[in-house]
């Protein structure tokens, strides 16, 4: 794959219109000649800068994966143990606003997993990190009894993906785009998982018998 510096202005277009056209008609909805034309290109000078469509998709991937990044701020809340009620609205604000500013993000992301073999070398490339920490830090705050005692994996991917689907979903069977209210939303899904995060089984003992 080519390096993101040093681009031409022509391998630019080419890559920004790849991000547009693959984020909303996937791979293989996606011709690299709709792709030239929408750069105001050929296809031959399309196929001068990348030899394959593979090759121009995850340069586009990989344009906007670039930016997905943890703060400083939310890296020492997780290294730190920081609890969860100033944790989770950390990441779920990291979520909401990565959506609301890059939109065709999350959409490349469920191409490359079900239309392009070898998807998960690339994204572990760039989304290992961030899942490693988040994961270490619900692995810890369940073993402290801080959270359920659950599979650090739910939390960390169910918060991630219940965001995410949510707005995709709505688009989906309304056939509207959500209200982004990017304020007032991550507020509202912070609450709902710290819910499901902290909320206690009840003891068997103290539970009521039918009858």
């Amino acid at each position: 794959m080519k390096k993101t510096v040093g681009r031409s202005v022509t391998e630019v277009s080419l890559v920004e219109a790849a991000v547009q056209l693959f984020s909303r008609q996937g791979y293989k909805g996606t011709s690299t000649r709709e792709i030239a034309h929408r750069a105001g290109v050929n296809e031959a000078t399309l196929f001068r800068y990348f030899a394959r469509k593979a090759d121009l998709f995850w340069v586009a991937a990989e344009s906007r994966l670039v930016w997905l990044k943890l703060s400083r701020e939310l890296q020492n809340a997780l290294a730190t143990d920081r609890d969860p009620a100033i944790v989770v609205p950390m990441l779920v604000q990291f979520v909401v606003d990565n959506m609301a500013r890059h939109p065709e993000l999350m959409r490349l992301l469920y191409v490359a997993g079900f239309e392009l073999p070898g998807a998960e070398r690339v994204l572990r490339e760039h989304l290992g990190p961030i899942f490693d920490a988040v994961n270490a830090y619900f692995s810890r705050c369940a073993a402290r009894g801080v959270i359920r005692d659950l599979e650090p994996t739910i939390a960390t991917l169910g918060l991630a993906g219940a965001v995410s689907a949510h707005h995709n979903l709505h688009q989906l069977f309304t056939g509207k785009d959500l209200p982004w209210d990017v304020e007032g939303a991550a507020p509202v899904y912070a609450q709902f998982w710290l819910n499901a995060l902290q909320q206690r089984v009840p003891e068997r003992s103290s539970l009521g018998h039918a009858g």
